[in-house]
């Protein structure tokens, strides 16, 4: 549970942080944070040992107990600030000093305009406020509010990524290969493919790309090791091959951001298939009027070549409710109440080579359709 620290407690932690020469990186914003920091934690654990906080865990308390950690044993560590999770970072970030911060993305472009949203930007992206001297503030070009930030921050030291070639890390001639990965050209220069499936996986890898050059790695070695040894995280886009079918696993959580990303990754699965197959559940984060924001993303998703709508919720219901109002060709759409209820109707609509996207069910729904699938045949 979120509190104060006491004088005490504050005086050890000022103390640990001192005594830790070695490079900390903390990350904000709102999607992306836990993907990239695996990036970055992937060649990193080829050079060092790494002190890193949970997966998908970067409240208040948990902070805290990496930051208990933090001895010569660990030669970096890497911190998660989630800022839904709770109000009193101002006081962590004093104590973490991150040598490097990086602000995925605050928010939308389109609201940019309101008033007041320059404020939020800055208070969800604290992290560079408390930046250690000489510190570096890696930053989404093509988020407007995260890109803005360079406006408001002391330090001059600004790197930015993006899909524009003006940043300083990005990504052209971008290709969706379904199970085989995604295929870009890096700064203009690099030709790589990597084992992610969704444009916002591209954001993170240039994100960690731009972290890791400023910690001296070359480019280089950067794709080399990441090509070979990176897996996307569970729950965030993890890929599963069983039995000739292909799994997308985003179980972990359904918001408005991430289910527009996992649907745009399974749509590039379609030439590989021959049934694209989404199940998801309630979305979380949706604000005000639930039943129409639900609505309204089975409008976006009626408009893309899903074969089959699997929900499981009682707001879910209204993504299919959408999908079957304004679909200009027939989809299926099946409502279920339980993870039994989705592997009946599995049963009766798998086909051989379908791509199954699997969104905020959590864990235990996403092992029973596993295994599920892993006896199918």
């Amino acid at each position: 549970m979120e509190r104060r620290l006491s004088s005490e407690e504050r005086k050890k932690f000022i103390n640990l942080r001192r005594s830790f020469r070695a490079p900390v990186i903390g990350i904000t914003g709102n999607v992306g944070k836990t993907t990239t920091l695996e990036m970055i934690k992937t060649v990193l654990d080829k050079h060092g040992n790494v002190l890193k906080n949970h997966h998908g865990h970067g409240n208040w308390k948990n902070n805290i107990h990496t930051l208990e950690k933090l001895s010569p044993d660990y030669d970096y560590a890497l911190f998660e600030f989630d800022f839904n999770r709770g109000n009193n970072f101002g006081e962590i970030l004093r104590l973490i000093k991150p040598n490097i911060g990086i602000v995925r993305n605050v928010g939308d472009a389109h609201l940019s305009y309101l008033g007041g949203m320059i404020n939020i930007a800055l208070q969800k992206s604290a992290i560079l406020k408390y930046l250690a001297r000489d510190g570096i503030a890696i930053l989404n070009k093509d988020d407007e509010l995260s890109s803005t930030l360079a406006q408001h921050i002391t330090t001059d030291n600004i790197i930015k990524f993006g899909l524009s070639t003006t940043a300083d890390y990005n990504a052209s001639n971008i290709e969706q290969l379904g199970p085989l990965g995604t295929r870009f050209i890096l700064n203009q220069k690099y030709r790589i493919t990597i084992p992610v499936y969704s444009i916002n996986d591209i954001y993170n890898f240039l994100a960690a790309t731009a972290t890791l050059v400023a910690l001296n790695f070359p480019i280089e070695s950067i794709v080399d090791i990441f090509q070979n040894n990176f897996q996307l995280p569970p729950g965030r886009g993890k890929l599963y091959k069983l039995n000739g079918f292909h799994v997308i696993d985003d179980s972990y959580g359904a918001t408005p951001r991430s289910v527009a990303k996992a649907v745009r990754a399974i749509v590039g699965f379609k030439p590989f298939a021959d049934k694209l197959i989404y199940i998801i559940s309630d979305m979380t984060e949706s604000g005000p009027n639930i039943e129409e924001r639900h609505l309204n993303m089975g409008y976006f998703i009626s408009a893309l070549p899903i074969d089959c709508l699997i929900t499981l919720g009682n707001y879910a219901e209204y993504i299919g409710k959408g999908v079957s109002l304004i679909q200009s060709k027939q989809k299926q759409v099946v409502n279920c109440n339980t993870i039994n209820d989705i592997l009946k109707t599995l049963d009766e609509i798998l086909t051989p080579k379908a791509v199954i996207a699997i969104q905020g069910t959590g864990q235990v729904a996403l092992k029973r359709i596993l295994n599920y699938l892993s006896k199918k045949g």
